[in-house]
């Protein structure tokens, strides 16, 4: 199997093989792993800038780098046995061109939601669902909720549309010796940011909130906590690397995810993150986050936009850490049993190679148990 994996990393990323050292440090989440099992060229930044022709690069220069992916991914991908998204902006534009081309390579397309709080990506994503839902080879998506509208409101098969557990890296998202010192929060989509403020403008309980740039752009969630002009000085705001973001859940008692009203599973990657590192999370209930929290259980809900309410959970919990490491330790058998790295990887690839014709994944099957035998 040979797979052309199309992924925005953000220009000027690291090196494939700093990245893969970083790994091996465990300075980062192993975000390769995936990229081995499914034997995958990598269709982004790093790749128009050192992989492409000459010629190809000059026409290039002037284009937006999504535009580059999809004009690349046309030209290339007869070499592939299947293709694989996980970049909405390029996957549903590519699907639709390749529709009208008749194009016949396989394509497997990771949505990770199709509604979200911006009603105009909301508009543009249903558009090209409901022209490409039939084209597409299969569409692999984390969210419940999300799942049940394209079935039910988009009219995509239910065969078409694969739930797959959104995974983490345990090995790199653990407990760590740390005297709980501190809350925090992190993440910029849908998040309600002033809510949270509001909340613990009259405690005296630290916490930070890390938040940064996504690809050079602040969202708006983000630029409207920077607009506050009176945080309170026990709240902190500011951007954490992976190691820095490690370390300051590992000295939280527990992590917040002040969310806005949502029909997507916001939130996710972080309640994931901090569940791994032992850290049960308060959570804004919304109608798209479901199916990871257990309320009471391994985190705790408290209703959408609502600071006193917050507050009074927020209080309870910092006044009872035991609750709060019997929470979080449940978090990490969950991450361990439902959510780790591992088996996501090994989701997608049996979704990848499902999709390929019969006798290709048949060959690829044969030689690599050859090698396992070997």
């Amino acid at each position: 199997m040979k797979t052309l994996y199309i992924i925005s990393k953000g220009i000027g990323k690291a090196s494939e093989e700093e990245i893969i050292r970083m790994e091996q440090e465990n300075k980062i989440p192993r975000v390769t792993l995936l990229e081995k099992e499914i034997n995958a060229d990598v269709l982004d930044e790093r790749f128009l800038e050192d992989k492409v022709p000459a010629f190809r690069k000059r026409l290039y220069k002037k284009i937006p780098v999504h535009f580059r992916q999809i004009i690349e991914a046309l030209i290339i991908q007869h070499h592939y046995d299947v293709i694989l998204s996980q970049s909405e902006k390029v996957a549903f534009p590519l699907a639709y061109i390749m529709k009208i081309l008749h194009m016949k390579t396989p394509h497997v397309f990771v949505i990770s939601r199709i509604t979200s709080v911006d009603e105009r990506q909301s508009k543009r994503k249903i558009w090209f669902m409901k022209r490409v839902k039939d084209s597409v080879s299969k569409f692999l998506i984390w969210s419940i909720s999300q799942r049940n509208l394209a079935i039910e409101k988009l009219g995509v098969h239910p065969a078409k549309i694969k739930l797959v557990r959104r995974g983490t890296d345990q090995n790199f998202w653990k407990p760590m010796e740390r005297k709980s010192i501190m809350i925090s929060a992190a993440g910029m989509e849908a998040r309600d940011y002033p809510t949270l403020i509001e909340a613990l403008r009259p405690l005296d309980i630290p916490c930070h909130i890390a938040v940064t740039a996504s690809r050079g752009e602040l969202f708006d969630t983000v630029k409207k906590l920077y607009s506050i002009t009176d945080i309170p000085k026990h709240i902190t705001v500011g951007r954490k690397s992976p190691v820095e973001l490690r370390e300051m859940y590992a000295q939280s008692r527990f992590v917040v995810v002040p969310l806005m009203k949502s029909d997507s599973d916001n939130g996710l990657t972080t309640i994931l993150e901090s569940m791994a590192m032992g850290k049960p999370v308060i959570c804004s209930q919304t109608e798209g986050q479901i199916g990871i929290i257990e309320d009471g259980v391994t985190g705790f809900f408290v209703p959408q936009g609502d600071p006193e309410a917050l507050r009074h959970k927020i209080v309870e919990l910092w006044n009872d850490p035991q609750k709060c490491e019997t929470a979080g330790k449940a978090g990490r058998r969950f991450i361990e049993q439902y959510h780790n790295m591992e088996q996501f990887v090994d989701d997608i690839r049996s979704e990848v190679e499902s999709v390929i014709p019969l006798s290709l994944a048949e060959e690829d099957y044969v030689v690599q148990q050859v090698s396992n035998s070997a």
